[in-house]
């Protein structure tokens, strides 16, 4: 149950080169999103310049167009099946999980607010047309938009070129920024409930997968500025943007309630977001490509954007039974925040700097649950089902042979 990109290339000889560029900044993304749900856990990236919800989900988006294959318009159902194992299954199997975490819970006087009960909906729709049905595994929100956006993207190309019509990656781009236009545009109007959040969301995320595909194909062979003058030149439009706006702006994409700016100016941020810790992943890539930490990020990101809140919830845990032998006063420890609350956070003397606990917790929880559980409990069962399948056809050989 992975859900990472494919940041590979294929080489003439047949292999696969990792893009180790492209891991770095996946493992960046993933720390800013983690960390944008823990206060910003403790530290400071660049925040005050570009804060992590102008462009962080569109930063995978974004990574996820230009690691798209072409060759997937020649066989579309294939691909939205692949789509379908690699996203939706997984998606849905935790929310299962988590349906019957939160029933656990309950039995220990848990009662966690904004969580819905358990049933055929909460199951099954909400999944889709909210994501937060049960808190803890809010962050697979944004599996729904990602999946739907990659369908429209090869059903569209697929069709075009079906009818011989060749996409140019430019005019491609700019329709989809339109699309995206429309779709934040709507947002602002109040269409941001039920179905719709489901398609602004979508079409606020069209122009990054758009942006992926169209620096692959015609940005990345020219994207050879020397670093100073590339950061001098997006440092100085952001400034610009903050001194005109009075601050740095960003926007929550998962309710899109909070496009006040006009329809373009996220996607601009967003950008310049992007452009910006794009080239700081390519700076780092020499020193950390060879990081099994930054590996382990990038390798485990499904497990990390969905189990995330229960590494929170596990430091809490922590902190409740630390206050239980030592009664911890500075401050209180808050038992009723604890057991309503995914967003309680403990910090011994009111100090933000333990937030990196919170932070290191949401994400090396998920990967060991990922590393040492899932993967091989699904290595035992694949070995079972290929032992038992030699064993039938072993057998039906014996059969025949008789």
């Amino acid at each position: 149950m992975r859900y990472s990109l494919s940041v590979t290339k294929a080489l003439s000889n047949g292999e696969k080169a990792i893009d180790y560029r492209f891991k770095i900044l996946y493992a960046l993304g993933m720390i800013f999103i983690v960390a944008g749900h823990c206060r910003n856990g403790g530290i400071s990236l660049a925040y005050e310049w570009f804060p992590p919800y102008a462009f962080h989900l569109g930063l995978f988006v974004f990574a996820s167009g230009y690691f798209y294959s072409y060759a997937s318009e020649d066989h579309p159902c294939k691909y939205i099946l692949k789509k379908i194992k690699s996203l939706l299954i997984p998606l849905y199997l935790w929310n299962f999980f988590y349906a019957i975490f939160i029933t656990f819970l309950r039995f220990y006087n848990f009662d966690i607010s904004e969580s819905v009960p358990v049933s055929f909906k909460s199951l099954f729709l909400l999944p889709i047309t909210n994501g937060h049905q049960f808190m803890f595994n809010m962050g697979g929100w944004f599996v729904i938009p990602l999946f739907i956006i990659q369908v429209f993207n090869v059903l569209a190309r697929s069709l075009l070129s079906r009818i011989k019509f060749k996409t140019n990656e430019w005019v491609w781009f700019f329709i989809n920024m339109l699309i995206g236009i429309g779709g934040v545009w709507l947002a602002s109007q109040g269409y941001n409930e039920g179905l719709w959040l489901v398609l602004v969301r979508v079409l606020y995320f069209v122009p990054f997968y758009a942006l992926g595909t169209l620096y692959r194909q015609k940005l990345e062979k020219k994207d050879k500025c020397p670093n100073l003058p590339y950061f001098a030149i997006i440092f100085i439009i952001q400034l610009a943007i903050i001194t005109i706006y009075k601050k740095a702006p960003y926007y929550i994409p998962s309710w899109c309630k909070t496009f006040t700016d006009g329809p373009l100016l996220p996607f601009v941020v967003g950008f310049l977001g992007i452009a910006f810790w794009l080239r700081v992943s390519a700076v780092l890539t020499p020193t950390l490509k060879n990081s099994k930490a930054v590996m382990l990020i990038a390798n485990n990101t499904f497990s990390i954007m969905i189990n995330q809140f229960l590494g929170f919830w596990l430091v809490n845990v922590g902190f409740w039974a630390l206050n239980k032998v030592f009664s911890l006063t500075s401050p209180v420890f808050d038992h009723a925040a604890f057991k309503t609350s995914v967003w309680f956070r403990y910090l011994p003397n009111d100090m933000n700097h333990w937030l990196i606990i919170y932070l290191a917790a949401g994400i090396i929880v998920p990967i060991v649950m990922q590393v040492c559980f899932l993967d091989k409990a699904k290595k035992y069962i694949s070995l079972l089902f290929n032992h038992i399948q030699k064993k039938v056809i072993k057998n039906k050989k014996v059969q025949s042979d008789i």
